[in-house]
């Protein structure tokens, strides 16, 4: 899977979240599993309810945290990858 800056991708609406403590916990009902997410992970998560770009969430992402773009897509991109490969977000057109 090849992740880019124009990739495009939304949450699973499938997919069960709530907070706890400011982050997210999430169940999958198809995998069976449960998932959590540090804050982060719950940032992108509330921004990701509708399609939204790798390149838009980045800019959003670096206007939260002192972070460059580069670096941002760095940190994201294997986070992103990992919940689409658990089915837990779907990349859209």
């Amino acid at each position: 899977m090849n992740i880019t800056l124009n990739t495009t991708i939304q949450r699973n609406p499938e997919i069960l979240a709530s907070d706890l403590d400011g982050e997210k916990v999430m169940m999958s009902i198809q995998q069976g599993e449960y998932y959590g997410l540090g804050k982060t992970g719950t940032f992108i998560w509330d921004h990701i309810e509708e399609p939204i770009t790798i390149k838009e969430l980045v800019a959003l992402i670096t206007t939260k945290y002192n972070v460059s773009n580069e670096q941002c897509f760095q940190d994201i991109k294997p986070f992103i990858t990992d919940l689409i490969e658990k089915q837990l977000i779907i990349e859209t057109k």
